[in-house]
Formats: structure tokens, sequence, C-alpha cells
């Protein structure tokens, strides 16, 4: 096993531009040898995919690209795969490799061992047999595959680690696990920036797209607000010297300048929306007015009034207000917000121009795009605004029922090209659904997935493809995109104004626990990136309003003992007799990160109540659990917290 460095004083070929040229060599070497890539359906993975679609085709090495959504589907790529392994040279794991041992036997063992599997993942911690395992960290392993993790320095950082691991393998003295706990910390790295560094050329695209991947980190919490300026200076100082700054007053349409920095407001999808459904939908907002109390929506149009801003200007297509209000809305906020709390109420980005087909789009709406047609592109029944219909008279409300194909004018069933993937190819390898279901008690079922089918493909690859289009080229299926963003920011909101509205939120001793029930939302949360970001909001929103714990007896050691917003919510799936259950751990200010101890917890409570679940994602902090056990895990999540504590 080899970990890799951006670059590397004492081992200069273990870098990240030495070992793209291996694989590189490797496929010219063996010219009908194949690289394949497995990628789950998160954007962080789609960036970093699409950054790495662009580097081989600049190379012309074809790279096949494989959407992978949990372990069971996993197995099954990897199963296709053995068949294929003579052919094999590179596999790349993005955002899925981490927390496994690839190289052991439940995994990649039975690959050979000219075949090199690449972890590039954001997630830590990283298992310690991919760091360390094998022939060690500066030797290649010489049976079963080489396994090369592309490390960002934090592997370095792991001295007590590593003497532990030895100690196991070889039989040394070292000290416990649980110091080892201690000493582990969850420190994120953004996969688009590594990959970034990789090529110096820095294409436009890469360039965009490792900006978006970073973005994608900070505002999902997985970044500190540190790690996240040190980054945006690196790209910001780039695209400065060629671009001035954009203000708010900019739109954007004709605008040939590309990638420009900004500074962005805390209110969702603002360029897109108008500004009081900006403010009223942003968790920051809610948090500081309470938004979901009659006095909150009067405080929130108090605010509006103050600003010298009628209601009509306030509901107004933000793209068509008043340059000049639109300009000083910054320093307005900044004087007359902060009387109402209002005083983080921006941050440092970019912004990019499409010409005449879209008007200029922030970093963040990308993104909300982009993620909305991965939760929702197919698969879930939303209605969203006509554009450019509020109050424009348009049927049923200026609202539509949101239909793919109509949206991109594909043919029914069809799934979406990849534009520009340089002879990547989706592969029926990673759509085979599983069979089993949550009626099972063996350990066997909670690793098989049960998805909605749609000609004859689950619906995840389709919307993964979907995304991976509107981040790519497809301008107008992105611009449509937004309309969905927009829709599903709604649902969000609607359910936590309601939860915290009529005061939904049981309290335990070590964390906030919620169940969805019933509403004309469920089958939209019942996906887990839309129920995560729902409690993301809700950590936003109830921040300095609802009492911090203590995170230790979660499972974290020393390290976990800073107070934090531990929050657990489930959300029922009559089709599946289930219930999606999500658990983050929230710090208590922005731009602070916490390592999210319900991957453990939710694994020993699971265990500890023998509930009948099943793990549909690479998150084990993202589970299905059946709706007659439901009672038993959460009570086990309880009550494992408490004998941590004791």
């Amino acid at each position: 096993m080899v970990y890799i460095l951006p670059k590397n004083n004492t081992r200069p070929d273990h870098t990240y531009a030495k070992e793209y040229n291996r694989i590189l060599k490797a496929r010219r070497t063996t010219p009908d040898s194949s690289i394949v890539m497995l990628v789950p359906p998160d954007l962080d993975a789609l960036c970093a995919a699409h950054i790495l679609t662009t580097l081989f085709g600049r190379d012309d090495a074809n790279l096949r690209t494989i959407p992978v959504s949990g372990f069971k589907n996993l197995q099954d790529v990897k199963d296709s795969l053995l068949e294929e392994k003579d052919q094999l040279r590179t596999i790349i794991l993005l955002n899925i490799g981490a927390l496994l041992d690839i190289g052991g036997d439940e995994w990649f063992e039975e690959f050979p061992s000219r075949v090199t599997i690449h972890i590039i993942d954001s997630s830590r911690p990283v298992d310690l047999h991919n760091l360390f395992g094998g022939a060690g960290a500066t030797e290649e392993s010489t049976a079963g595959p080489r396994v090369v993790v592309w490390d960002d320095g934090h592997a370095d950082k792991l001295t007590k680690e590593r003497l532990a691991f030895d100690a196991e393998e070889f039989g040394f003295d070292s000290s416990s696990d649980e110091e080892i706990e201690d000493e582990d910390e969850d420190e994120a790295t953004d996969d688009e920036a590594l990959d970034y560094e990789e090529d110096e050329d820095g294409s436009k695209k890469r360039r965009r797209l490792a900006i978006l991947g970073l973005t994608h980190q900070y505002l999902s919490a997985a970044i500190t607000r540190d790690q996240y300026e040190a980054y945006y200076t690196i790209f910001s100082n780039e695209v400065g010297r060629l671009n001035p700054p954009v203000t708010m007053a900019s739109k954007g349409f004709g605008d040939e300048a590309g990638v420009q920095p900004s500074v962005e407001l805390r209110f969702p999808l603002l360029r897109r929306w108008n500004l009081y459904e900006a403010m009223f939908h942003s968790g920051y907002v809610a948090n500081k007015l309470a938004i979901w109390q009659e006095t909150g929506i009067s405080k929130l149009n108090r605010l509006l009034t103050k600003m010298g801003l009628s209601q009509k200007q306030a509901q107004q297509s933000f793209m068509y207000m008043n340059s000049e209000l639109r300009e000083s809305l910054p320093d307005q906020l900044d004087n007359i917000g902060a009387e109402s709390g209002l005083i983080e109420l921006s941050y440092p980005s970019f912004t990019k121009s499409y010409g005449n087909e879209m008007q200029r789009t922030s970093a963040a709406d990308v993104l909300a795009g982009a993620g909305a047609l991965l939760e929702a592109a197919k698969g879930v029944r939303l209605t969203v605004e006509v554009e450019g219909g509020r109050g424009g008279g348009e049927l049923f409300g200026g609202e539509r029922i949101w239909d793919l194909r109509k949206e991109t004018g594909r043919a029914k069933g069809s799934v979406p090209q990849r534009n520009g993937d340089h002879g990547s190819s989706g592969s029926g390898q990673a759509s085979r659904p599983g069979n089993g279901s949550l009626e099972g008690g063996d350990a066997e079922d909670n690793e098989v997935t049960d998805e909605q089918m749609i000609d004859g493909q689950p619906v995840s690859v389709h919307n993964f493809w979907t995304a991976f289009d509107a981040l790519g080229s497809n301008t107008s299926l992105l611009r449509q995109s937004l309309a969905l963003a927009i829709s599903l920011q709604k649902a969000i909101v609607r359910q936590g104004c309601e939860i915290l509205g009529k005061k939904r939120i049981q309290f335990f001793p070590d964390f906030r626990f919620i169940k969805i029930i019933e509403g004309p939302d469920l089958a939209t949360f019942a996906h887990p990136m839309t129920l995560t970001r729902l409690v993301l909001w809700l950590i936003e929103a109830t921040r300095d309003r609802i009492p911090l714990v203590h995170a230790q007896r979660l499972g974290g050691g020393k390290g976990a003992s800073r107070k934090s917003y531990p929050y657990v919510i489930a959300c029922h799936n009559p089709s599946k007799r289930a219930y999606t259950v999500v658990g983050v751990t929230g710090a208590p200010e922005i731009g602070e990160i916490r390592r999210n101890h319900f991957t453990v917890a939710f694994l020993r409570a699971r265990d500890q109540s023998r509930a009948r679940t099943r793990l549909g994602t690479f998150q084990t902090s993202v589970v299905e659990v059946n709706q007659d056990d439901l009672a038993e895990f959460i009570d086990a999540l309880a009550d494992a917290d408490s004998d941590d504590d004791n």
C-alpha cells in the first residue's frame, strides 16, 4: 500500500503527477487495457470525475465511468470487473474507498498485482490498511492489487495510529485503540482541489469544477472556513488577474468574462429567485429571525421596509430589480441587518457567465441545481415555478409539474449523454439492483439496495448522468435545474418550519430526534441527500436556540468532547415499509466542523437492537430501518450513548 502527496520532497516518486503519469504509461504500454472510475452520486465526486475525465481525455486515455450507489452495488461492480481483470490496469475510486480495506479479501484482493487501485476520497478517517498495510507506505505490494491513497498530508500526522497499526499487524507493543480515536480528527480534503493541483496548465473547465467542489465542501460543512479561504485565495488570485470582481448589480447576459470572484449572500438561489423568498428560505435568516413564527415573518418584513424596499420590490425577480438597489444591497444589509443579528451574511465565492444562454450564476447556485437533479430529476413528483411566470397569469398560478423529458427535450427513458467525456461510457454493471428487502433480519440484508426502477435502470443512475451533464456543458439543463432547486428548497424550509413551529424535536440526552411520518413532501425526504439537507437547515436554524451537547458519548473519545448539535432525523417511506434515517453532528459556529460520530453510533445501535436495516449509500450515518424496528433502533442509539459515558 502507498500514499502519495501533491508534492513530496522526501519521496519525489510518490506525488500526484508521478502517479498520474504511471497510469498513462500503463495504458500506453498495453493499448487494450482499460481505466475504470467508480463514482458515487454525490456532488464532490461528480466534480472530481469531470476533472479526471477531461485530464485523461486531454492525454488520449479513454476512461470508463461507472456510477456506484452503495456497498452492495460496489460488490456487484467488483464482481463484474473481475470478469475483465485481464484487461484492467487501473481502477479509480472517488469518495468510495477511504473507510474500506480495499486490498482485503472482502473487496479487491482477488485482482492481480498488475491492477492499481487509486483511492481519491475527501472523507476522513482513512482505513489504516490502505495507508500502512501490506508492504508499507514506501514499497509496492507484491500480492494482490497495488493500492494508492491520494493523500493531502494527513497520513504523515498519524504517528500514533501508525505505531498502533504496526503493533496489531506485527505484534509490537502500542497504545490502545481508544487513544487512536482520541487523536483522530475529521478533516475533509477537497477532491477537486487535489486533482486541480495535478494539472498546472489549469484549463478553465477544470478550474471551474475545482471551485465548485471546494464550494460544496464548505457549504456542506465538510471543511472549515479557514480551509475554504486558503483554497479560495489560490483560485481568486488566478481568476482575479483576468477578470474584475462581480457585484450584485451584474446580470451577466452576453458577458464572456467567465469565472469571476464575487461576494455572495447567504440567501439561496438569490439571483434566480427574489430577495424576499431567498431571505425567507435561508437557514441563517431563519436562525436570527425565527421565521417559522408569525413574529419572525413580521421581523423580516420590517427589515425590508427599513432598507427602503416595498413589498413589490422585495418580491420582484432579483434579476430585474433596479440595479442601484442590487448594488447597495450588501451595504444596506450590513448596516440594518446588524440590528437583527444578521452579521455574517456574506462569504467570498465565484460566479460564472454563460453568455446569452443563462444569466450569471454563483457556484452555490450551480451546486444547488446539480444537487436537485441528483435528488429529484426523476422518481419524485414536484411542482416548479414557470420561468418568468410569477404574477404573470400563467396556468395553475405560474407552476407546472417537473418533467425531465420536457425540460431537456430528450426521448422518454433516455439516459443523458455525457457531453465531452472523451470515450467515457456508462455501464450496466453499475445499474443492477439488489433483490433483498428489509423484511429479512440477517446481516446480508443490511447491504442490499431496493431501488425504484425506470426503463430497466435505477432512478439513481438516471439522475447521476443528468446531474453529470448539468455540471458539464449542458447549460440548458443547468438553467432548468434551478427551478427544481427552488422547489426542493421550499420543501426543506416548509418541513423545517413545521418541525420547529409545532415543536416536533424530541430531546434525548445526547442527540435531538425528529420523526416525519406524514405530509405532502414525504416522498421527497425519503431521499438521503434531501433529508440530510433538511438536517443541515435545522442545525443552522437552531444554533443558539437549543442547548448544545457533548458528543463524547457518541463514540468519539476526547476529540469529540467539544460541544455540538447532534441531530437524528427519520422519514417514513411507506413504499419500502421503512424509515430513511440520517445522523449529523453539527458545529455551534458557522465555519467550524465536527466529526460525524453517527457513522459509528448507527452501526452500534444496529448491532445492539438487531434492527432490520439497510445501508444504501457509502455513509454509515445514513441507514434505512424497518418501520417496525425504528423505536428499538433509536432506543439502542440512546442506550449506547449512555453506556459509553459510564
